[in-house]
């Protein structure tokens, strides 16, 4: 029922746009992609990286805010990178490690960004991505932003949580690996985000953007420690707090 329900609001209220990115030619991409262990075609190569010159960037790192995004890449200049380690929500891998999204003709791009993090429970991840810079080569993209609209409140969907406080949970607790009814309930986590509203998210990201607010709204700052919630939303309310102050600067 509840997804059932998000779909039709994402169908009759939401907030998506479609942008169009042009990446002109950087003459000093290909000296700095070597620096950076990155050859001009976006693969990797053994020369060693440099951390003082990293190579220019089109798009400095970063996760996409919203839903879904759904993109439309250049088949002739492959720029976009994801990274295959994961920080601050998930350290894990190789933290060196960039990898070149090669486009499929006639195929289109899908990236998760942090409010479906938020729905799944971390299920689905916002990756990490950037875009390179290329020497010689002009690039053009059109990614579509699904977002939801500004007064939903996003929050793990109950078919994404285990209910720690269920008696059935407590119970299963005693049955190591038993599947509670079938339901595939040893799969699922407990609730790992506190509720977040999307106008105020996009809102807070959209104005670090422009100026410097210090910390960058993130899903971290709705993460809860299962035991601490309390703890957790006190510390969430106080950066809001200090992020809402230095957007009321800005007006």
């Amino acid at each position: 029922g509840e997804v059932e329900g998000l779909a039709k609001r994402m169908v009759n209220d939401h907030t998506s746009y479609l942008r169009m990115n042009h990446y002109p030619p950087c003459r000093s991409g290909a000296s700095e992609k070597e620096n950076a262990g990155v050859s001009g075609d976006g693969e990797r190569n053994t020369a060693e990286k440099s951390p003082q010159e990293p190579p220019p960037l089109g798009i400095s790192p970063h996760r996409d805010a919203g839903f879904l995004t759904v993109l439309l890449q250049d088949d002739d200049c492959h720029s976009l990178q994801v990274a295959r380690f994961e920080d601050e929500d998930h350290r894990d891998g190789d933290a060196d490690c960039w990898v070149t999204v090669h486009p499929v003709p006639g195929a289109l791009t899908i990236n998760t960004g942090d409010m479906a993090m938020i729905w799944s429970n971390g299920r689905f991840r916002a990756p990490l991505h950037r875009v390179l810079t290329d020497p010689s080569k002009e690039r053009y993209s059109a990614p579509f932003f699904y977002n939801p609209g500004y007064n939903e409140l996003i929050s793990p969907l109950p078919c994404c949580c285990r209910d720690v406080t269920s008696p059935a949970t407590m119970a299963s607790s005693a049955t190591a690996g038993e599947d509670l009814n079938g339901t595939g309930t040893k799969d699922l986590e407990p609730k790992k985000y506190l509720p977040c509203l999307w106008g105020y998210f996009r809102a807070v990201r959209f104005a670090g953007d422009l100026t410097d607010l210090g910390v960058e709204i993130q899903t971290s700052h709705f993460k809860m420690v299962v035991g601490s919630g309390k703890v957790e939303e006190e510390k969430r309310d106080k950066e809001e707090k200090s992020s809402t102050s230095h957007v009321e600067k800005q007006h």
